[in-house]
């Protein structure tokens, strides 16, 4: 299965709105030339995902019921997080313009144009449970 599967299962576990959603949806798709992050499994780089998304929209962590539908701890998505942050870091290449210019309209909730969360945030939701 692709990830975006498992992040509609988890989405709608987490009660999260389809503009976390599709952040999350954002996120996945910059990884998608990534070749390190090609062997990750769908569902661990779908729950990283929205762990970033939950984190960046400020509606709290990876919670319980996430951890059980998943089967993820933190600290299983804590290195697909921190290679997804450097990743969205990092400044855009041609490879990632169309991912950027598809989730920059309106109809995807410009998402592509949030700021990126910073990085002392994310490790404290990485550190907490």
């Amino acid at each position: 299965p692709i990830p975006y599967r498992f992040l509609r299962r988890y989405a709608k576990c987490a009660s999260a709105g389809m503009d976390t959603l599709t952040l999350a949806r954002f996120y996945c798709e910059s990884s998608l030339m990534e070749m390190d992050l090609v062997s990750v499994r769908g569902s661990l780089l779908a729950s990283a995902c929205l762990l970033m998304a939950l984190v960046t929209k400020d509606l709290g962590g990876w919670c319980p019921i996430l951890q059980f539908h998943s089967g993820y701890q933190t600290s299983d998505l804590a290195p697909v997080v921190r290679r997804l942050h450097s990743l969205l870091l990092a400044p855009p290449d041609d490879k990632l313009r169309a991912v950027r210019n598809k989730y920059s309209h309106k109809i995807f909730f410009e998402v592509a144009s949030l700021p990126l969360v910073n990085v002392d945030i994310l490790e404290k939701a990485l550190s907490s449970q």
